[in-house]
């Protein structure tokens, strides 16, 4: 069963179990972890927040996210104020920002810094959405699968996450490979599911598809070759974060050469190269 955890997986058997809410919870939470980090060494690179504000106030509406975010979180100089926070997302979301829309869905949907107010919150959210932003492809999605606040529909949710899927959003991609290994609310096709496992890891470095891939190359599936060496290469790549992906790369060890792993972690450092740098590029940051 893999049942979605905020935003993280556990697997077992091919079922979801995911919620709008807790993926915005999710969001909030990593976000707050990502904006401490962001406050490092870099800080003096940017914008002062008087620079930012007066970006902001001159009409740019990615400094107006900033500098929520800087609010938001006490982040660079700004003391914490959800109310300015929420002000600049409001403002830089009627200015039509697909992001600040996002930002602002959420804090309706937990009631942080406004008054919790779920219609608020699916309406700034389809807003967002319709704009093609994929968090908010992908959160819409999710509130249709788990029917929060709308009708629940698994045909709209696949929708919702083959656009986000198709712009680059690799939680999405990793749950439609999900879906398509199960058959749930698609018809079950493991090409089609090694495809979006692919993309979830070229796309995103997503750690449940790289161990999605692991076994489809162990074993042979969804049109990939059975191979190995293929198999240590992607369970490395979600040993980290996967104890099964770790004891499965344990178990092969013995199998393999000192030439086959030589080769496997050719193929991982030659796609770390092409592929890392595209990833988390849908983290906003203050």
């Amino acid at each position: 069963m893999i049942v979605k955890q905020g935003r993280k997986s556990v697997f077992r058997t091919p079922v979801f179990v995911r919620t709008a809410a807790s993926g915005a919870l999710w969001v909030l939470s990593i976000l707050g972890l990502l904006l401490v980090q962001a406050g490092g060494a870099k800080a003096s690179q940017d914008p002062s927040l008087g620079d930012l504000a007066r970006m902001a106030s001159g009409g740019d509406t990615g400094a107006m996210v900033r500098l929520g975010l800087r609010y938001d979180f006490g982040q660079k100089g700004a003391s914490r104020n959800l109310a300015k926070a929420v002000s600049w997302y409001r403002t830089a979301a009627r200015k039509g920002d697909p992001a600040a829309m996002m930002l602002l869905s959420q804090r309706y949907e937990i009631g942080r810094g406004v008054p919790l107010d779920d219609r608020r919150a699916l309406r700034w959210l389809e807003k967002s959405a319709r704009h093609g932003y994929p968090p908010a492809e992908d959160a819409l999605g999710d509130r249709y699968a788990a029917g929060q606040g709308v009708p629940k529909d698994d045909r709209k949710a696949v929708r919702w996450y083959i656009r986000a899927g198709s712009h680059g959003y690799g939680e999405s991609q990793d749950l439609l490979g999900q879906r398509y290994e199960s058959g749930q609310g698609v018809p079950k096709n493991l090409e089609k599911a090694a495809m979006w496992y692919l993309r979830a890891a070229r796309d995103a470095g997503n750690p449940d598809a790289f161990a999605r891939l692991g076994y489809f190359s162990e074993k042979g599936l969804g049109g990939l070759k059975r191979s190995p060496t293929d198999a240590w290469f992607w369970y490395s790549l979600a040993k980290d974060t996967s104890l099964t992906a770790r004891k499965a790369q344990a178990r092969l060890d013995s199998r393999l050469s000192v030439a086959e792993k030589t080769r496997a972690w050719k193929k991982k450092t030659e796609f770390l190269a092409r592929y890392q740098k595209g990833w988390n590029r849908w983290i906003l940051r203050p």
